[in-house]
């Protein structure tokens, strides 16, 4: 019973966000950065009256937007490669898309650096979350996209490659803010990891602790009055052995079976011991922290065990992993009846059969 009081640890993979890029702020700002992307689109090109060029407009637009959101939103650290790859690619194709949908008669600065930063925005983010390298080479694709847009245009190679230029001092800045921070993140990580452990560590400690004082007392409520009166020399009445015999017999389930140790449970059992039902609890941990499951069980064991005046009741936890997590068989004479729990948690109950032929039993 233990362990299910111990604090899940951080699955593998999962990584904490540790410059807050998931936070309400830096989303906001990318909203807000958004907005001012359509409104300087819009504005700038009012000239524009070609249906293509706005829905090329509109295509890059939604290329970068998804880019900037699955920065912040695929979790992973450092940034997945495959995704940085896939996060290169979008931006490269976005703001390509931009560019070359602006018409040339028409043509403003103002019109590509929409496009231009959010690509920038983009390479920060990614440089930031572990992929610098890949960061600097969409920074070079990117440069290499722009001046062939240029040179294709009439604007010239140089001019192209110009829009692009002042990414590199961002990305200067980006990669000095990864050498010194992304060390210190690292051992943050390394602290907050430890710390998790240390806390399920004691938690499995002081949940030991409880269990053990509660076996303790209920040792000292149920065994203590029967091992009084065996040192005080009592004769023993068989009412009273046959008692003995139930205190003993929960207290080995409450050792062996935890997963079975509840109140109504307990109370099942006892009445189904005395009407001389034969009862064998077992738990091998498989429905650990599936508490929906064990209570559910438990309503078919206790059901199973109010209806019966004799034979014999095996209730099993399996360990772990396997297909069948649990089950109860119940033997009255020459017939059985059986539950299974299915690994999905689904307790499937049997037909009353008897033993050896798999006959009906009316």
């Amino acid at each position: 019973m233990a362990d299910r009081d111990v604090p899940a640890m951080r699955p593998p993979g999962e990584a904490v966000d540790l410059f807050g890029l998931r936070s309400l702020p830096v989303v906001g700002a990318l909203l807000a950065f958004g907005a001012v992307y359509i409104v300087v689109t819009i504005g700038s090109g009012l000239e524009i009256r070609g249906p293509a060029n706005w829905l090329g407009l509109a295509a890059a637009f939604v290329l970068l937007a998804a880019d900037l959101a699955v920065l912040i939103r695929v979790v992973g650290d450092p940034f997945p490669f495959r995704w940085g790859v896939v996060a290169v690619a979008v931006m490269i194709a976005g703001t390509a898309t931009a560019w070359w949908s602006v018409p040339t008669d028409t043509f403003q600065t103002l019109q590509c650096l929409p496009a231009a930063v959010s690509g920038i925005v983009v390479l920060a983010l990614l440089a930031v979350r572990g992929q610098l390298g890949l960061a600097w080479i969409g920074a070079a694709t990117m440069s290499l996209s722009a001046s062939l847009w240029g040179g294709f245009r009439g604007l010239g190679f140089v001019t192209g490659l110009g829009y692009t230029l002042w990414v590199y001092p961002v990305m200067i800045f980006a990669s000095l803010f990864v050498v010194m921070l992304r060390p210190m993140a690292d051992s943050i990580r390394t602290l907050r990891d430890r710390e998790l452990g240390y806390a399920a560590s004691d938690a499995a400690s002081l949940a030991a602790a409880a269990e053990r004082d509660r076996q303790i007392g209920r040792l000292d409520r149920q065994a203590r009055p029967l091992l009084e009166q065996v040192a005080d020399g009592h004769e023993f009445s068989r009412t009273e052995v046959q008692r003995a015999r139930l205190v003993e017999a929960q207290l080995r389930d409450g050792i062996r079976a935890p997963a079975w140790d509840s109140a109504r449970v307990r109370a099942a059992v006892w009445r189904a011991r005395e009407r001389g039902v034969s009862v064998v609890l077992f738990d091998d941990g498989g429905l650990i922290g599936d508490d929906s499951v064990q209570q559910r069980l438990d309503d078919a064991l206790v059901d199973e065990l109010e209806d019966l005046g004799g034979g014999r009741v095996t209730a099993r936890v399996l360990p772990p992993g396997r297909a069948t997590r649990a089950t109860i068989v119940v033997n009255v004479g020459d017939a059985s009846r059986r539950y299974d729990v299915t690994e999905a948690g689904e307790i499937v109950a049997g037909a009353w059969s008897r033993i050896g032929d798999g006959a009906a039993f009316g």
